[in-house]
C-alpha cells in the first residue's frame, strides 16, 4: 500500500500590482494541496482589495497581507502561516507542471529521513532552465548554490523545530548589496542546522526565461553574490570564491566584474 500523500501549502509572494497578474485558474483544485498568497504593499493599487477578496473566496486559498519589503521577510511569513506539512516556495511569475505538487507529496511520502527537495525548472517552452541533474543527489552547501526559491519544497514540522529562517539581510530588492541569496543562504542554514535533502529531476516550476538569478553583469550583482558566499562559508569563502568564478568565468560579462566577485 502506498504511504499517504502529507498536505502541501503553495506559498506565492507577490508585491503590489503584480498581484492583479495572478491567475488562480492555473492552480486546479488538488485535495490536500492549498495556496498561500503573501502580498507586500497591499494598498499600491486600488484594484488589489476586491482582486484579493475575490482571490480568498477560494476555500484553498488564503491571502496573507503584510506591511513588510523584501523577499526573505515574505517567505519568512509563509514559513509562519503554512498551513500543510510541506511548504511549496513560488512566486507571481510561476506556474506549476502537471503532477508537481503530487511528485512532490510522494517523494516526502517515501522519504521520511529527508526534510528539503530541491526540484527543477522549466522555462514557458518546457525546455529546463539550468544545465539539469541526471540524477538525485543529495544536498549540500555547494550544489544548493544552484537552487531558484521556486525549485525548493520542505517538511515544516523540523525545520519549525530547528528555528532556521530566511536571513533578511538578502533578498531585500533589486539594486540592493544582497539583492539575491536568499534562497541559498536558507537552505545552507538549514543543512547547518541537520536537515537532509536532495536535488531531484523532477519538474516543479515553470518560470519566465529571463530571471533577476541569471543576471550577471555588473559591479553590484558581484558583489551580490561575493556577500553570499561570505555568508555561507565564512572565512572559507576565498578558496570557495575561487572554484565558483574558475567554473562560471564566462558568465561575468566584464573581468571587472569577475575580480570585484573574487575579492568579495
Amino acid at each position: 500500500m502506498a504511504p499517504d500523500l502529507p498536505s502541501l501549502t503553495v506559498a506565492v509572494s507577490t508585491r503590489g500590482a503584480r498581484a492583479l497578474g495572478l491567475d488562480p485558474a492555473a492552480w486546479p483544485a488538488e485535495p490536500g494541496v492549498d495556496h498561500l498568497v503573501l502580498v507586500q504593499d497591499p494598498d499600491a493599487d486600488p484594484a488589489l482589495g476586491p482582486a484579493l477578496d475575490r482571490l480568498a473566496a477560494r476555500p484553498d486559498v488564503t491571502v496573507l497581507r503584510l506591511a513588510s519589503t523584501g523577499l526573505a521577510r515574505s517567505r519568512n511569513a509563509a514559513l509562519d502561516a503554512a498551513r500543510g506539512e510541506l511548504l511549496l516556495l513560488a512566486d507571481d511569475d510561476v506556474t506549476h507542471p502537471p503532477g508537481a505538487c503530487a511528485g512532490i507529496r510522494g517523494f516526502f511520502a517515501a522519504n521520511p529521513g529527508l526534510d528539503l527537495f530541491v526540484g527543477r525548472s522549466l522555462d514557458p517552452d518546457g525546455r529546463p532552465r539550468k544545465r539539469p541533474l541526471p540524477r538525485r543527489k543529495p544536498l549540500s552547501r555547494l550544489n544548493a548554490a544552484r537552487a531558484s526559491s521556486h525549485e525548493v519544497a520542505l517538511r515544516l514540522a523540523p525545520e519549525r523545530a530547528r528555528g532556521v529562517r530566511f536571513d533578511e539581510g538578502f533578498g531585500v530588492g533589486a539594486g540592493t548589496a544582497a539583492s539575491l541569496g536568499e534562497e541559498y543562504v536558507f537552505l545552507a542554514d538549514c543543512l547547518a542546522a541537520g536537515l537532509a535533502g536532495v536535488h531531484d529531476p523532477l519538474p516543479v516550476s515553470v518560470h519566465p526565461a529571463e530571471s533577476s538569478g541569471f543576471v550577471w553583469e555588473g559591479a553590484a550583482q558581484a558583489r551580490a553574490r561575493a556577500l553570499v558566499f561570505a555568508r555561507v562559508f565564512g572565512r572559507a569563502a576565498a578558496p570557495v570564491r575561487l572554484a565558483f568564478a574558475l567554473k562560471n568565468r564566462r558568465r561575468f560579462a566584464r573581468r571587472a566584474d569577475l575580480w570585484t566577485f573574487l575579492r568579495g
